[in-house]
């Protein structure tokens, strides 16, 4: 059994799910009705919001790293090792002809539905055309790996996240760019070692503004703050996230109120953030937690965070 956990917005409590692999990341359909949740050897598990389970078969045995529902809830996009994306109807999964060898990581359909971008290792973009049903990748010089990707709510253009070494050969690497659906631009260079984890949009927000968390690596017994970089379409503005211990922060997402986000990382690390401020959370776990994955669309969400290894990895 591999353990998840649900945040109810007070208190975290843990959940036996029947996966026979690690899982790796979830996404609610549109409704809040279910959630699936994906991972290694193309587990999945779909959830519903009676806290029950079903074992589907995807049919593949590569590693699944991320998933995605379209807006109208018709079908989610499933992403993976060795360039794998299936298609998920409700019922029955469909694989694409792979159109890359690497890694992807991530999925996000734009507001209207009528494409969804895949990011991954390599500087790897795709993108999924609804209406053609057919995927292509992006040109661009990149980063050597895309880390995250989220659309702005107005559907204008999606932030994608990557993470920026000066290692990959890149003297100074972008660690954000923008996407339109058709070309890729960087817009934020830095000269660390940022890993650009996630991205989210704060929700009914007049002006829409993203918080990316960016984790730093300085060796296994040393890791650096990690930081929020908040973007409003014109500037930045950045933000340490000071703690009496550093751990690996794995991930980040807005309430679907919009009044605070939660952080979450290695040995049970729970933060809430307003874009201004930064308060801890106690977990009760010293579980890595990944995630948080929030229902949408019902009056008291609740948050899924999966159960990450023991082991500090960068590959999340």
């Amino acid at each position: 059994m591999t353990a998840i956990h649900i945040f109810d917005g007070a208190a975290l409590r843990p959940l036996d799910a029947p996966a026979g692999r690690p899982l790796r990341y979830a996404a609610w359909g549109p409704d809040g009705a279910s959630a699936l949740l994906v991972g290694n050897r193309g587990e999945v598990l779909r959830f519903t919001a009676a806290a029950s389970f079903e074992r589907l078969e995807s049919g593949v045995g590569h590693n699944l790293r991320g998933v995605g529902w379209s807006p109208d809830g018709e079908r989610a996009m499933l992403v993976g090792n060795r360039g794998a994306v299936l298609v998920f109807d409700g019922s029955s999964f469909r694989e694409l002809a792979p159109v890359t060898a690497e890694n992807l990581r991530r999925v996000a359909w734009a507001p209207d539905g009528s494409c969804a971008l895949i990011v991954g290792n390599g500087g790897c973009v795709l993108r999924f055309d609804a209406r053609a049903d057919s995927l292509q990748q992006l040109p661009g010089d990149r980063a050597h790996t895309m880390r995250s990707v989220a659309w702005r709510p107005d559907g204008a253009y999606a932030l994608i996240g990557g993470y920026a070494s000066r290692f990959a050969g890149y003297p100074r690497p972008y660690v954000l760019y923008r996407c339109d659906g058709r070309y890729v631009q960087g817009i934020l260079a830095t000269d660390d070692e940022d890993d650009a984890i996630a991205i989210d949009w704060r929700p009914g927000a007049a002006q829409s503004r993203a918080l990316v968390l960016v984790t730093r690596y300085a060796g296994e017994d040393a890791p650096l703050p990690s930081k929020i970089v908040q973007y409003d379409g014109s500037g930045f503005g950045y933000r340490t996230i000071k703690s009496r211990e550093y751990v690996t922060l794995l991930g980040l997402g807005w309430h679907p109120s919009g009044e605070y986000a939660l952080i979450c990382g290695e040995r049970g690390k729970l933060l809430t953030t307003d874009g201004a401020s930064v308060k801890q959370v106690r977990s009760g776990t010293t579980d890595t937690l990944v995630g948080p994955f929030w229902q949408p669309n019902v009056g008291s969400p609740i948050a899924l965070l999966l159960k990450g290894p023991d082991e500090r990895v960068y590959t999340v």
